[in-house]
C-alpha cells in the first residue's frame, strides 16, 4: 500500500522539479504550465475514464494520452492560422511551438503517475 502512495509522489515531485529548474534556467518560470492545454487533457481524460467499466484511473491516463494527442493536432491547426496571418514571423511560430507539446507532456505524465496504481 505505501508503494502506491510513494511512488506517484516521487514520479510528480521529480517531474515538478525538472519543469521548475527548466524554467528557471530560461528565466520564464511558468513555461510548463498551459491552463488551456490542461482543462482540454483532463476533461477528455475524465470523460474516457467514464466511458469504460475498467480500471478507473488506468482509464483516465489513457485518456489523457488521448487527449494530449489532440491539443497537439488543436494547436497544429492554431499554429498554422497565426503563422499565416504574422507573416512567416519565426519568432511566433517558436513561441507557439513551445506551447504546443505541453498536452502531449501533460497526457503522457498523468499517465505515467497513474500507471503506478496499475498492480
Amino acid at each position: 500500500m505505501l508503494k502506491k502512495i510513494i511512488s506517484p509522489i516521487i514520479i510528480f515531485l521529480v517531474l515538478a522539479g525538472a519543469c521548475f529548474e527548466v524554467g528557471k534556467a530560461v528565466e520564464m518560470p511558468m513555461l510548463f504550465f498551459d491552463f488551456p492545454s490542461l482543462i482540454i487533457v483532463l476533461v477528455i481524460a475524465a470523460a474516457y475514464s467514464f466511458s469504460n467499466q475498467v480500471n478507473k484511473l488506468v482509464e483516465f491516463g489513457n485518456g489523457a494520452v488521448y487527449a494530449g494527442w489532440l491539443a497537439l493536432l488543436i494547436g497544429f491547426i492554431a499554429m498554422s492560422i497565426e503563422f499565416a496571418n504574422t507573416n512567416l514571423d519565426y519568432k511566433v511560430l517558436m513561441e507557439a511551438n513551445s506551447v504546443l507539446w505541453l498536452g502531449v507532456f501533460y497526457g503522457y505524465s498523468i499517465r505515467l503517475i497513474l500507471n503506478t496504481y496499475k498492480n
